[in-house]
């Protein structure tokens, strides 16, 4: 998102971070799990004996190299936030301006955090919703911090 000089302060009481803070949105072991899922059922496929110069191969390839390329995105994807949004990368950018925020709820897994990454699931002023993955806990914090001021803007009298 870009920083604009002249944007006028947010309706709620939240200042964005300065810099921007910048994690991964999967873990570890997620991304691992993802890398072995992938290569594990291309070896797999591979001992099968396809005769990949059909079309039954060339969908079984297709099929794999989608799995290669939804581990890459896992790998690389990163969350992003700053004065102005919310930004994570991913097969597409998903993004939501800060200023279009009604309700951001930070949704975990008890007790498997450190294999399922922490959604922040955000509903802008229009109604639409957007789900961001959290890995860093550095961004947790501060995405726990912009809830609680959206919380507290929405109960004032």
């Amino acid at each position: 998102m870009s920083h604009e000089p002249d944007t006028p302060p947010l309706p709620y009481p939240y200042a964005g971070p300065q810099p921007a803070l910048s994690g991964s949105a999967f873990g570890p072991l997620f991304k691992a799990l993802a890398w072995t899922m992938s290569l594990g059922l291309g070896a797999w496929t591979w001992r099968l004996g396809i005769d990949w110069r059909t079309s039954h191969g060339a969908w079984v390839a297709v099929a794999w190299a989608m799995l290669v390329c939804i581990a890459w995105f896992i790998q690389n994807s990163r969350t992003r936030i700053d004065a102005q949004g919310i930004e994570q990368s991913w097969m597409w950018r998903r993004q939501v301006a800060l200023r279009e925020l009604a309700l951001l709820k930070v949704m975990r897994v008890p007790g498997l955090e450190f294999l399922i990454a922490p959604r922040i699931y955000v509903r802008t002023l229009s109604g639409r919703f957007h789900f961001f993955y959290c890995h860093d806990q550095r961004l947790l914090e501060e995405f726990n911090r912009l809830s609680e001021a959206l919380r507290h803007h929405a109960l004032r009298p």
